[in-house]
């Protein structure tokens, strides 16, 4: 990993903050656009009971061009028109604000406004694993399980 200087952190903490307002819209269409058998479970907050039920209003995408695959603890959301790749972690609502390095690094490369960021990064798991370490000691983030942070403000 390259050092990284303090206005990419600062941008990367940003991103962050986008990938989370992001996801938590996601996972919103999804669970509004979808048929989901558990609604009333989930919309109390049983995230981990979301399903790839069909799409309310026909198709295969949610609106904007979303497509989704619920798969274990994770759900990944893949824009069909740009290619923009985000997974989102489920359970609760709150581990939906859950960033695991790989795939936060996989939302950097899928953004074309946010690529130029890999470039600082050689090793896109292990590199981004241990920014987010050097994070987590600053107090910036918090570990949440496994591999998976939470931003802290």
């Amino acid at each position: 990993m390259k050092a990284i200087t303090q206005e990419i952190t600062e941008e990367l903490l940003a991103v962050m903050d986008m990938y989370q307002r992001i996801a938590r819209q996601l996972i919103d269409q999804l669970i509004l656009e979808t048929d989901q058998p558990d609604r009333t479970a989930i919309l109390a907050g049983a995230y981990d009971m979301l399903t790839n039920a069909d799409v309310v209003h026909g198709g295969e995408e949610l609106t904007g061009n979303w497509y989704f695959d619920v798969h274990g603890e994770h759900c990944m959301f893949k824009n069909t028109e740009t290619g923009q790749t985000l997974e989102v972690a489920l359970g609760s609502p709150a581990d939906v604000g859950n960033i695991d390095p790989y795939f936060f690094y996989n939302f950097i490369k899928t953004t074309p406004e946010l690529a130029h960021l890999t470039s600082n990064f050689d090793h896109p798991f292990q590199d981004m694993l241990d920014f987010f370490e050097h994070l987590e000691a600053q107090h910036v983030l918090f570990h949440v399980h496994g591999v998976e942070y939470r931003k802290l403000l």
